[in-house]
């Protein structure tokens, strides 16, 4: 075949996966070209909080925090009930502490612990953390891209994604500045935080390098030849491309958020929303498939962070009518409840949320807490708002159920009225001592930092009292991070269905399966998935 470009790797995907990618390839004296669908660098991870979870790690040391890998993989253990391949697992961990070195000392890019944000399940998991395990990347000034910054993709759901640090929002939380105080700050000088400073750092660093970009470009088609991957098609701007891998192909083209069969077939559930990019449609899987490679699921959909969210009919985001907000539980004035009107979970933690939202109760046949809704009143959209609506604003058309009184909220929203009634009655009454003696809100310190109000007796209790009410039906949003991907050993190689490596082919992130962590979750680990296995994809490539 004749070639019209040639690289040493050739990078599917412009999120953290093949971004690392790129970066360990070029400052190995190689030459990488990163191939995005989207107009925009970035992937899903610029859509994100930015957090990495690499377990122990030298900021924290130089932090003076100390920790130990052993509790660290106690915690893994727990958390994946089984599901992890233990050389994956301690591979995860020895990898991550060294391209998290690679990233800050070799590559250059600014990065902090985020202090005093614990682990998701501290205290009550065996070797969680009380802080030390969360990194992010410190504030990037977009000016140093020049044209490119509007390259780098921001969120399209606000300042509040894109200008603010997890740091910030812990230090509010704790008694310090409101976040809006940074957050102007940040905006006024375009100083790019979370996901999206990631982002823009890291291709900041790659144009440094040399590394080629290409927007609004598909990767169509992997070449091979003899059993090796040796390039790629493309498709885009300049019409089909033949580009030459002569060292690889790095699959980091997220999970398959937009791809209603595989988000049926693998997450067991018949519909979505979803806050990804609409770029994000399973393409690792159709692509891998011709060399062989079955997706693998590395765990059940429940142990998936497929969150709780809600529409905003009234919004468009990238061109789709009615977009999905992820809802963080456990604002004050608020509580969550089933058809019957009941509480069902711990409504201040999102994991025990989503997976109790899926819960399949054999007797009956059926979902018993699907679906869903979020009750508040007046006081919980004075204080908190619910987004896109700001504190004290009202909320967008269509959105909510409202209503003077909760028996005419049930009525409305086809809720057990009775038992809307009295589930009020006795949260409200708990809310007095601030025990939660049905679910245990408010004891989760995660859920408290998260959306509780520090200056109550329990941070994620208090009363439904103020009308009017009002009621958000909820549904299953997903974030990128999926229940099966592509299957790979430790260097990031990818392996077919007969067990064997594909040679010249390669997958990080959300693409790869969860094999490492398996069945658990927390957050940091999809985007450290990314960075790692980009990083030993590219140093397995150019050895």
């Amino acid at each position: 075949m004749s070639w019209d470009e040639e690289y040493d790797i050739v990078c599917a995907g412009s999120g953290m996966g093949g971004l690392t990618g790129a970066l360990t390839a070029t400052e190995r004296g190689k030459t990488a070209i990163v191939i995005e669908k989207f107009e925009q660098l970035g992937g899903v991870s610029a859509l994100s909080s930015g957090q990495l979870w690499p377990g122990p790690n030298h900021l924290a040391d130089a932090a003076g925090i100390n920790d130990d890998e052993g509790l660290a993989k106690s915690y893994i253990d727990h958390l994946s009930q089984g599901m992890s391949t233990p050389e994956l697992r301690d591979a995860f961990f020895m990898g991550s502490r060294e391209v998290l070195r690679f990233m800050t000392d070799t590559i250059g890019i600014e990065m902090r612990v985020i202090r005093n944000l614990p682990d998701y399940y501290y205290p009550k998991v065996e070797g969680s953390a009380a802080e030390g395990r969360y990194i992010e990347v410190v504030p990037f000034p977009a000016q140093k891209l020049g044209e490119w910054a509007s390259k780098v993709l921001c969120s399209p759901y606000g300042h509040y994604y894109n200008y603010s640090t997890s740091s910030e929002w812990i230090a509010m939380q704790r008694g310090g500045d409101h976040l809006n105080i940074p957050l102007r700050r940040h905006v006024a000088a375009d100083e790019r935080c979370a996901g999206a400073g990631m982002a823009a750092a890291q291709v900041f660093e790659a144009l440094k390098r040399g590394v080629k970009f290409c927007t609004s470009t598909e990767v169509t088609q992997l070449v091979i030849e003899d059993g090796k991957v040796v390039g790629v098609l493309t498709s885009g701007p300049s019409g089909t491309r033949r580009i030459r891998a002569r060292s690889g192909v790095l699959l980091a083209t997220g999970g398959y958020d937009w791809h209603p069969t595989f988000v049926r077939s693998f997450d067991a559930l018949p519909s979505t929303g979803s806050m990804a990019l609409p770029t994000i449609t399973g393409d690792h899987f159709v692509l891998a498939s011709k060399a062989g490679v079955i997706p693998m699921p590395a765990r059940a959909p429940a142990q998936t962070p497929i969150f709780v969210g809600y529409k905003v009919p009234s919004e468009t985001i990238y061109g789709n009518n009615g977009s999905s907000r992820l809802l963080v539980p456990g604002q004050p004035h608020s509580i969550i409840v089933n058809r019957t009107g009941k509480r069902f979970a711990n409504d201040s933690f999102y994991p025990d949320v989503a997976t109790k939202c899926g819960r399949f109760d054999g007797q009956e046949q059926g979902m018993v807490n699907w679906p869903a809704w979020v009750i508040f009143d007046q006081n919980m959209l004075d204080k908190k708002g619910m987004l896109p609506a700001p504190p004290g604003s009202p909320l967008p058309d269509g959105m909510a159920i409202e209503a003077d009184s909760l028996s005419a909220l049930a009525q409305l929203a086809g809720i057990d009225a009775e038992g809307l009634q009295a589930t009020v009655e006795r949260f409200n009454g708990m809310c007095k001592t601030g025990v939660d003696e049905d679910f245990e809100r408010g004891t989760n310190p995660w859920g408290c930092l998260m959306a509780g109000d520090p200056k109550l007796k329990n941070p994620n209790m208090a009363e439904l009292a103020k009308a009017p009410f009002y009621a958000v039906k909820l549904e299953r949003v997903t974030m990128g991070v999926p229940t099966a991907g592509l299957p790979i050993n430790c260097d990031g190689c990818v392996i077919n269905a007969a067990g064997d490596v594909v040679p010249g082919l390669y997958a990080s992130g959300n693409s790869a399966s969860w094999q490492d962590w398996g069945g658990g979750y927390n957050s940091g680990i999809a985007s450290m998935r990314g960075m790692l296995y980009g990083y030993k994809s590219a140093l397995h490539m150019t050895s």
